[in-house]
Parts: C-alpha cells; sequence; structure tokens
C-alpha cells in the first residue's frame, strides 16, 4: 500500500495529472452542492471487495465507503482537492487510485478491473477519467490557474473568460461594474461564497470584494444550473475560499499596477491627465490547529489605489483614493470523518475620499479644492455550515449567515445646492461637491439546509434556501435642490428629492430534485424549485407578495460511445429573479420628488450660483409627493413574476491527449418582466369612457385635473391588462392593455458556441471560444446601459407609451461576433508565459430625442427613440467600433531553500495600447428643445488604456 507522503509526491510530480484535472476543473456539474464535490464508481468483480476508502491527502481524513450489490458507490460533500482511494478486500489494499475533486464536479471511477478504465501510470499510481457530468454549462477555474493568466484582480474579469460573458457598460463602473450573461442585463447575476450570497440586493449591481488570494476555486455558470440555485435570469458566480491542511504554509504577495498610457480624450473627459494606480500587499497563513481535525486559513490585505480624472465640460477635477483592508478566515473542524463543520468570516470595508477641483480644460490647470465626498462601501460577512454524512447514501448540511454593506455617500459641504449650467453641455458651477447625500446600509441574513438521499439509481436532494434583506435609506440632493440652467432658453429647473425609511425583502424557496442514472452511458436530472418574494413599504407593509412561482428544470446527458469520449447534453428550466429592493425604495417609501420650471434672466445668478430674477412658473409638479402610497395604488393586483425560460442542447468530444472540443447552442425568451408604467391616460380613458368619476370625492377636481401624466406609476407586466386601486376614489379599476398604451417586454438571447480546451501537460494550456449570439427585443431587463439607468425594474423603458415607440430591435447586450483565447506555455527553464485575447464586434447604437407628439414623454427630455423629429428604430444607426484586446505576462519561479518559493511576474494589459471607442454619445436632441446636440454620436468613452502589473509572491510551505 503506497503512504500519503508517497501519494502526494506521485500526485504533484504527474503532469499529465495536471492535465487531467483541468480537464475535470472545466467539466460540467453532477451530483454535487454549491461548495463540494462528488465521486461516483463502479467496482468490477465486487464480490472480491468489501469497501473503498476514500483519504483526504492534504488533510490525513479518511473515510470507508460500502459498495451496493451492483458494485456502485458514491461519496458526496467532499471539499475541492486531491484524494486517493483504495479498494479493499477485508484489510488488504487491491487497488490504489489518486483523485481530483473539483468544485461542483463528480469524479467517475472504474475499480476492479484496469483494462476498462482510461489509465495514467505515474510513480505508479492510475488517475481516474473524465467525468462526463450534467448538462451545465460555464467554467470551474483554481486559484493556481487565475495567478498564471493575465487577468485584473477581480471576480468580473474571471467570468469574462467564459462563452456567451460579455462586459458591461462603462458607465456602470462607478457601480462596480459587471458583466452580461447570454444577453441579460448586468444587475441579474447572483454571487456566493462559500454558500454567501453576497449579491448587492438593492439593484442586482455588484457584490462583495474579495482579494484572489482568499479563493481557493471560483465556478462560473452561464446555463443549465440546477434547482438548487435561484434569484437569478442571467449569470451564477459560486466561489469557494482557501483551506487549511495538516502542512503549515505562509506567504506573502506584493503587487503594483499602473496605467501606463491614456485613452484619447473626448467632449466630456480630459483623458490625457488620468492618473490610476494601485498597491496592494497581502499576507496569509494556513496550518492545523489539531491535526487531522480542526484546520485554518487567514488572510490579511491592504489596498491603496489613488485615481485621478477630469471633466471637460463639467469644469471639475477628481482625486480619489481608496483605502481597504481586508481581513478573511476561513475554518475546517471534523468532529469525525463522517461530520464536519465550517466558518468563514471576512471583511471587505472601504473608504473612498473622492476630491473635487475647478479645471480649466483650456489650459489643462487644476484649480481651487472644493470639498470631498466620501463613500463608504463593504461590510462584515460570515456564513457557519455544517456538513454531514448521515450514512453512505444520506447527506445534510445546513448554513446560516450574514452579509452587510455600507451604501453610504456624503459630500462635506452637503449644505450647497447642485447646479448645473447647460450651454449646451452640462457644466458644474458653484461650491457643492456632489450632486447626493445618501446614508444607508443593507444586511442581509441567511438560512438553508440540503439534503440528498440515494437510492438505487437516484439521487434524490431537497432543500430549502431562505433570505431576509434589510435596507436603510436616507437620501436627499444636496442642499434639498438640483438646479439646471438654460440660459439659451431663457429657463430654469428645480428639481428637489428626499426619501428616508426602512425596507425589508423577504426571499423563500424549497427544491426537489432528482438525478437518475439510467445506465452507465445516460443520465436525467429532474428539478423543481418554487420561489417567494416578498417586498414590503416603508411602514413594514407588504406590497409586492409573489408565491408559488414553480421552475422546473431538466437536463440529461448521454455519452453514445460509453467510453466517456463523448457526451451529448440538453437542458430545458425557467428562472425567476426577484423584485430588486431598490423598488421598495423608490415605488414604496415616502419619495418626494418634484420639478418646477422658471422663465429665468439668463445672467443673473446667486453668490451660491442658484439662479436669481426667476420669473413666472409653469407650476409645481409631482413625480411623488412624499406621502406614504397607499400599497394596493403602487402594485398591479394581476402581476405576474418576471421569469425567463432557457434550452441549451450541446455535443462534446474527449480526444486522447485530453483536448475537449464542444458545440452548444441556447436560447432564452424573457416569458414575462417587471416595470413601472405611468397609467395616468389610461384612467382618463376608462372614467371618460365610464363617466363614473366622482369628481366630489376630490374637491371638485376632474380626472384629468388628478392625473396629469405623472400621478400614478405602477409596477406591473407592460402590455398585459391590469386590475388596480384608485386612491382617490377608492375602488378597483379594470385597464386594458390596450387603454394603457404599452407594448410587451420582450428580450429574447439565442446563440451558437463552439469551444476548445487543451489542458495543460507539461508545456502549454489553450482555451478558445468563438461565439455567434444575438439578443434583441424592447427591453434589456433590469437596468439600462444606453442611458446608464441603475434603477433596477423601475427604468425609464416603460414610463410613458411614447418612450417605447420604435423601441424594438437590436439590445445593448447584443454581440453579434466574440472571440476569446487564453493560455499557458512553459519554458525549461522555469519561465511561464501566459496570454489573454478577446475580439468583439461593436454594441448597436441609438439615436435619443424629444418625442414629438406624445406630451407625457417628451416631459421626460431626450429619451424617445425619435431624434430630430424621426423616428430611429432601437439599434438600427449601426454599431461602435469592433474591439479585440491582447493581455500578456511572465512568471519567473526561484526555488529556495526549506521549501522557500518566489515568484516573479510581470503583466501588461492591452499590450498594443488599442483605443476602440466602446460607448458614445446617444443624445440628439438637446433637452427641452427641438435643437439638435453638438455632441450626439462623438466618443464618450474609449477602451481602457495599456497598464502594467508587478508582482511578487513568496511562500513558504
Amino acid at each position: 500500500m503506497i503512504s500519503l507522503s508517497e501519494a502526494r509526491k506521485g500526485f504533484s510530480k504527474s503532469l499529465i495529472a495536471v492535465s487531467i484535472g483541468a480537464v475535470l476543473a472545466a467539466s460540467q456539474v453532477a451530483l454535487a452542492d454549491n461548495t463540494t464535490g462528488a465521486i461516483r464508481g463502479s467496482v468490477v468483480n465486487v464480490e472480491k471487495s468489501d469497501k473503498v476508502r476514500v483519504t483526504n491527502l492534504s488533510r490525513g481524513v479518511s473515510r470507508d465507503i460500502s459498495i451496493s450489490d451492483k458494485g456502485e458507490f458514491r461519496v458526496g460533500s467532499l471539499p475541492p482537492g486531491k484524494y486517493q482511494l483504495e479498494l479493499l478486500s477485508g484489510d488488504e489494499v487491491t487497488e490504489t487510485r489518486l483523485v481530483s475533486v473539483s468544485l461542483g464536479g463528480t469524479v467517475n471511477v472504474l475499480l476492479g478491473d484496469s483494462s476498462q478504465m482510461e489509465e495514467v501510470v505515474v510513480n505508479g499510481q492510475p488517475i481516474s477519467q473524465r467525468d462526463i457530468g450534467i448538462a451545465e454549462s460555464g467554467l470551474v477555474i483554481s486559484s493556481d490557474e487565475i495567478i498564471e493568466l493575465p487577468v485584473a484582480r477581480n471576480l468580473n474579469s474571471i467570468t469574462l473568460l467564459a462563452p456567451s460573458v460579455s462586459k458591461g457598460d462603462r458607465t456602470f463602473d462607478q457601480f462596480g461594474g459587471g458583466t452580461s450573461f447570454a444577453g441579460s442585463s448586468i444587475a441579474e447575476n447572483v454571487s456566493y461564497i462559500n454558500g454567501l450570497n453576497t449579491t448587492n440586493f438593492r439593484n442586482g449591481l455588484g457584490y462583495s470584494t474579495v482579494p484572489f488570494e482568499f479563493y481557493d476555486n471560483i465556478q462560473v455558470k452561464t446555463g443549465g444550473y440546477s434547482a438548487k440555485f435561484g434569484r437569478s435570469t442571467g449569470g451564477v458566480m459560486n466561489a469557494t475560499t482557501k483551506s487549511g491542511s495538516n502542512e503549515f504554509k505562509f506567504g506573502t504577495s506584493v503587487y503594483y499596477d499602473e496605467e501606463t498610457d491614456t485613452a484619447p480624450n473626448t467632449f466630456v473627459w480630459d483623458n490625457d491627465k488620468d492618473v490610476l494606480d494601485t498597491r496592494e500587499a497581502n499576507i496569509y497563513a494556513s496550518g492545523a490547529i489539531i491535526e487531522d481535525r480542526l484546520f485554518f486559513y487567514a488572510l490579511y490585505s491592504n489596498v491603496v489605489e489613488n485615481q485621478e480624472y477630469y471633466g471637460i465640460t463639467s469644469g471639475r477635477g477628481y482625486k480619489e483614493e481608496t483605502k481597504s483592508d481586508f481581513w478573511g478566515v476561513k475554518l475546517d473542524g471534523y468532529i469525525n470523518e463522517d461530520h464536519r463543520v465550517e466558518f468563514t468570516a471576512f471583511s471587505d470595508e472601504r473608504d473612498i475620499v473622492e476630491g473635487i477641483y475647478n479645471y480649466d480644460s483650456d489650459t489643462g490647470k487644476t484649480g481651487d479644492y472644493i470639498g470631498d465626498i466620501v463613500y463608504g462601501r463593504g461590510g462584515h460577512n460570515w456564513i457557519a455550515s455544517y456538513i454531514g454524512n448521515l450514512n453512505d447514501s444520506m447527506t445534510l448540511s445546513i448554513s446560516y449567515g450574514e452579509n452587510s454593506q455600507d451604501r453610504s455617500e456624503v459630500p462635506g459641504n452637503d449644505e450647497a445646492s447642485t447646479v448645473y449650467w447647460y450651454n449646451p453641455g452640462r457644466v458644474s458651477i458653484g461650491n457643492w461637491v456632489g450632486s447626493s447625500v445618501e446614508v444607508g446600509e443593507d444586511t442581509r441574513e441567511m438560512f438553508r439546509v440540503d439534503f440528498s438521499w440515494t437510492i438505487d439509481d437516484h439521487m434524490v436532494e431537497v432543500g430549502i434556501d431562505n433570505e431576509v434583506n434589510s435596507l436603510t435609506e436616507n437620501t436627499s440632493y444636496s442642499g434639498g435642490e438640483i438646479w439646471r440652467l438654460y440660459p439659451e432658453l431663457g429657463r430654469a429647473r428645480q428639481l428637489i428629492y428626499e426619501n428616508v425609511g426602512s425596507f425589508e425583502t423577504e426571499s423563500s424557496a424549497i427544491y426537489l430534485q432528482d438525478t437518475w442514472q439510467i445506465t452507465d452511458d445516460w443520465s436525467v436530472q429532474f428539478g423543481l424549485r418554487n420561489e417567494t418574494f416578498t417586498n414590503k413599504n416603508a411602514a413594514g407593509k407588504e406590497f409586492i407578495d409573489i408565491s408559488d412561482q414553480w421552475a422546473p428544470r431538466f437536463s440529461t446527458v448521454w455519452d453514445p460511445s460509453g467510453d466517456g469520449r463523448q457526451k451529448v447534453f440538453a437542458s430545458a428550466g425557467l428562472y425567476y429573479l426577484p423584485v430588486a429592493s431598490n423598488t421598495n425604495v423608490r415605488l414604496a417609501g415616502a419619495e418626494l420628488y418634484t420639478s418646477e420650471w422658471f422663465d429665468w434672466e439668463s445672467s443673473c445668478l446667486n453668490n451660491d450660483a442658484t439662479p436669481c430674477n426667476l420669473g413666472d412658473s409653469d407650476g409645481l409638479f409631482y413625480f411623488a409627493d412624499g406621502s406614504l402610497k397607499d400599497t394596493r395604488s403602487v402594485v398591479d393586483k394581476n402581476i405576474d413574476p418576471m421569469y425567463q425560460s432557457e434550452y441549451i442542447l450541446g455535443y462534446e468530444y474527449f480526444l486522447d491527449n485530453g483536448i475537449q472540443l464542444g458545440v452548444r447552442g441556447i436560447y432564452r425568451n424573457l416569458e414575462v418582466a417587471l416595470e413601472d408604467l405611468a397609467i395616468d391616460a389610461a384612467v382618463i380613458s376608462h372614467y371618460t369612457s365610464t363617466g363614473t368619476w366622482d369628481a366630489s370625492k376630490v374637491g371638485g377636481a376632474s380626472v384629468e385635473d388628478v392625473f396629469g401624466g405623472f400621478h400614478q406609476y405602477v409596477l406591473t407586466n407592460p402590455g398585459n391588462d391590469m386590475r388596480i386601486y384608485i386612491p382617490e376614489q377608492g375602488e378597483y379599476i379594470n385597464l386594458s392593455a390596450a387603454q394603457l398604451g404599452y407594448p410587451e417586454a420582450k428580450r429574447q438571447y439565442g446563440a451558437v458556441e463552439f469551444t476548445f480546451k487543451r489542458p495543460f501537460d507539461g508545456r502549454w494550456s489553450l482555451d478558445a471560444s468563438y461565439t455567434w449570439g444575438h439578443s434583441w427585443g424592447n427591453n434589456e431587463g433590469y437596468v439600462r446601459s444606453d442611458n446608464g439607468q441603475t434603477d433596477s425594474g423601475l427604468t425609464t423603458n416603460f414610463d410613458q407609451p411614447g418612450l417605447l415607440h420604435g423601441g424594438y430591435g437590436d439590445l445593448p447586450n447584443d454581440r453579434r461576433h466574440t472571440i476569446k483565447a487564453f493560455g499557458t506555455y512553459s519554458f525549461d527553464m522555469g519561465l511561464r508565459l501566459g496570454a489573454n485575447f478577446m475580439w468583439q464586434t461593436g454594441r448597436p447604437k441609438n439615436c435619443f430625442g424629444m418625442h414629438p407628439t406624445d406630451d407625457f414623454a417628451a416631459e421626460y427630455g431626450s429619451e424617445s427613440f425619435y431624434c430630430q423629429g424621426r423616428l430611429n428604430s432601437r439599434g438600427s444607426l449601426g454599431r461602435t467600433e469592433n474591439y479585440w484586446n491582447l493581455d500578456l505576462n511572465a512568471q519567473y519561479p526561484v526555488e529556495l531553500a526549506n521549501n522557500q518559493k518566489l515568484l516573479v511576474s510581470l503583466d501588461v494589459f492591452n499590450i498594443f495600447n488599442n483605443d476602440s471607442v466602446v460607448e458614445i454619445e446617444e443624445k440628439g436632441d438637446l433637452d427641452g428643445t427641438a435643437e439638435a446636440y453638438e455632441y450626439f454620436g462623438d466618443p464618450y468613452y474609449y477602451q481602457t488604456p495599456r497598464s502594467v502589473r508587478l508582482g511578487l509572491r513568496y511562500d513558504f510551505n
């Protein structure tokens, strides 16, 4: 029998083991949960064998698994890592095998007949064959692989390695950025760390910020995921963190990033003066607190980022410093070989201080310091889990966790009024520094139970998945108001906004799924998930309660050759998205939002830059009057939840040298969407046609007096009939889709992907894909890229019927052709090179302007698809420039005495300093006028310029 130390050496020296491990890491999910993996096997001549012993090589923990009468065995809930399998006959070991278990994967093993398996022998040890898995799409990448690739140190960059994933618009970078999965908006994804959901539940933008040194494996699910996962119509980012072993290890790493070039200037930004650099230092340690029983991993990370950027039209310069002191710890305790507990805690609290200066773009000189804005971000996170093997066929896991996020934004002089001067571009004047004053915090509590039971050829899994999300909100404009001054028109507009309250959202789900291994070569998975979403207003009263959201999931995998070399797979399912908590704040809070236009003597300004000598007013207009709305009046009684259908069909072929070829077709359809829309015109139509308006209930006012176009906004499914409560009349009324005048919300995505994977063989590796994809409809999803709006589910898209005229076409995340390739090459002397390449067609272009006939839509300014009075359908004005980018890196390891290692690395991003235009100004009309906007079509953002990253990593073990 080989010893554990010999097994470790044999595994580490096997280049082919690394190769097969890479295939396993990229394979699909089967019979495993969201933080572990599994091993499934068959034993030939079972009458000669008693059991299989499974040993975690890094922790020395062993478990004996019984073999069924059919010669089958399975062991689940295994932390990702390297395992030794021993086939026992009595006390005698008759066969030994080494396997690598990946996150979410199941390794298939055949024991007892070596002639029947794909066997690789290194130091006398066979390595198990590949996993043909279940029909889930995506990739799994380990922390070791991440280090070897030239990718930015953030989760978005990892997701971009997967096919059908595109970068979100630069507009959203200030909110953490994001990626679009298969045509969905960037606000429809979900991110987990060790089972804890860390997604921003306010609007779906962003998630907890974690250093790469804390990650162990990252799984990117792009489609076909099982009933265990929900709350997403985009993709899933599922990560596990590093854990300790019996070996004590410690290390440190430092990185310095700097943009060495700048992008060309735009009409908005003086990019020549941009500065961006980041300094990151990490120290980490791991080991056994109690050998074979209790293990730890701990990390401290300090990050300081400095950024400067300067606005041409705004007349402001910005100098920003971000400081983060991240700490994280992971504890793993084994009560015995069948029961273990985990505890993960980390803090990503960080402060961002942005100094504001006057700036003269003509001279390029920075003027007087005006003040600071202090942003609070991040928070504390923790999750505790129990994982138990109740017997050889039953497992149970229970988790409870919490995470919090600071959402504050506090200007230094928050009493100064915000003033913009339009001439015609928007220029900031006065001594204000930030337009909004926000104080808020988000807190999530989660509880989850998962139980699995293997019965003959079936593995039945059931579970509950609950979250309670709470937030506080206190937002207003700096100085209580925003002034927009239009000197050429002799007009001034005053906006007032305030919203204060506490809100809660509950999300609960139960699921059931059965994985049926019909034959050795064919498996199917039937799943059913039921979700309930409950949103409460500022008074704690439910205003949205959507239950019985049944989401069936089906997938199947067939190996036509029976030797693990081919995989035909298919999946179909429904996926629901919860109502973002932003809806609680904006639709069900005590929001005050007013607008008032004045005639103005254009040259008159007060000392604080607010206008003086104001003339006649057009009257005070209320978007929201500050009262807590009747919950019956803000949600359609007939409302259906937002959900998407998805269908996938694919084929993969595995060559003898480990190369994997694949093709996959995917179709997604947003079956039902949620949006808020104004119902004033429909209410007028209803009461005019029925003659039932009782003016005595509203002081003699007519229905036209009350419903002036923006009086009542309702969350609904656009394009459907509505039943809604009218507070002024104290009654429910029915409004037809024809009266409402809105089309049905549509979003479709179709794609064909071709993939090539060559695992590392000791010399080189390559992962490449080509995707033809098309996203079309009239609704991008939760957020809008074309106008940068982050009000998830409450965008301007469906606010007035006129805003949808010409609104059907290619959507912002339509990237018709995409090529991706990344890989590494190793030289004999130890030098290793890495590359990451992407080429992609541009996004569709629009022209937004004033609606010429819909007065209500015209009040929104340049938001319609009319431009200079001409209708230009969505995406009909061509595309932005094609984009391509190449990142390279070089690493050289230095072996020191006493198991010490030093890794020196250099990464160069956008090595050719390409400067494709990635976004343009799409506003064609000057707000409030029929005049053409002079900057229409001009570049707004260019491709991120060239930057370098220097790194040193020291490890001792």
